[in-house]
């Protein structure tokens, strides 16, 4: 799910938001009869509902580990085999799914392979408060995002040549902060790529960890309208190899988790938004609320307490942050 969220500061559900980018071609058959200008959070995810993904291999116990944190000269064209995962620039290896570590592997016309081979463009994850600056200019004619590296003759390449870092850090505005005993996994939509939302950030009970809150002034532009962070947030206890993927109808998990999580930032401003997930009929396990750090401005009021959202409105609400930072508070 993509749209700026900005848009969020009027009633959630029913304003009119810049059009999202289209689901992967799993379950883009839903957009298939031309996509509207304008939709709302509310269409936009039931629009999934009842659609399918490949199917990751079976979860295995996977310890969650980023790159090496090796910047040196950046990512080098041609010299990475498509068969190796790349291990620089923050970028995470997602070995639950199945796909070599990626964290989907497309071609333009939207086929799907489960490895990086030749003429497709391998998406990837990078650690939480960054996001990969990897994707071709020229997106697919039908609405359809794709992104990542290009392998090309057995070789990886970058399809953004202005940056040789895989992943750059976004803006410091936000933080989720866990105050249960549980972790909670919030699985953040691989965009531009599938759409499914596999790309996590644990914060583990007693913990925190940074939001991204993609500069919307800068980051992909889905046929020119700006795009913002989402993530689906699993119940507390929920590992990543179980909640970041795309889920099942009833397994309140994935595209089926209870609550989604928007960040954006565009014109001086980082907005937080909290929005219900009309797949999820059940009530979260934990209660959250967006407050503003220490020394931080935060504009209006937005929590999800008790199954019952306050701020906005029922829908959903959302917060602005005109100077320093917020976090979403777990308890």
């Amino acid at each position: 799910m993509k749209f700026s969220t900005a848009a969020l500061l009027s009633s959630v559900a029913s304003v009119a938001l810049a059009a999202p980018a289209p689901a992967d071609g799993h379950h883009g058959d839903h957009h298939k009869d031309g996509k509207p200008a304008v939709v709302t959070v509310t269409q936009y995810i039931e629009s999934n509902a009842d659609a399918t993904a490949a199917a990751p291999s079976a979860a295995t116990t996977t310890t969650l580990t980023s790159s090496e944190h090796k910047r040196g000269n950046g990512f080098q064209d041609g010299t990475v085999k498509c068969s190796d995962f790349p291990s620089a620039n923050g970028v995470v290896s997602l070995d639950w799914l199945g796909y070599g570590g990626w964290a989907s592997v497309m071609d333009m016309d939207a086929n799907y392979s489960s490895e990086c081979q030749d003429g497709y463009y391998c998406s990837y994850a990078c650690e939480p408060g960054m996001s990969k600056t990897q994707w071709p200019s020229n997106q697919p004619s039908d609405g359809k995002s794709i992104g990542g590296l290009l392998c090309k003759n057995g070789y990886l390449y970058r399809t953004n040549t202005d940056t040789s870092d895989l992943c750059s850090t976004d803006q410091t505005s936000a933080k989720a902060v866990n105050k249960k005993s549980d972790s909670i996994a919030l699985c953040r939509t691989d965009y531009p790529g599938s759409e499914n939302m596999v790309i996590p950030t644990l914060v583990d009970g007693g913990d925190s960890q940074p939001i991204s809150v993609i500069n919307e002034d800068t980051y992909f532009q889905w046929q020119g309208k700006k795009t913002s962070a989402q993530y689906y947030v699993n119940n507390a206890g929920v590992s990543v190899e179980d909640g970041c993927i795309w889920g099942t109808s009833g397994s309140d998990v994935g595209n089926w988790a209870p609550i989604v999580l928007g960040a954006g930032y565009t014109n001086g401003e980082a907005y937080l938004s909290l929005i219900p997930n009309p797949n999820s009929n059940e009530a979260a396990n934990f209660n959250v609320k967006i407050v503003a750090s220490n020394g931080g401005d935060v504009q209006g009021n937005c929590a999800y307490e008790d199954g019952s959202f306050t701020g906005d409105g029922s829908d959903g609400c959302t917060v602005s942050v005109l100077s320093g930072s917020a976090e979403f508070v777990f308890y």
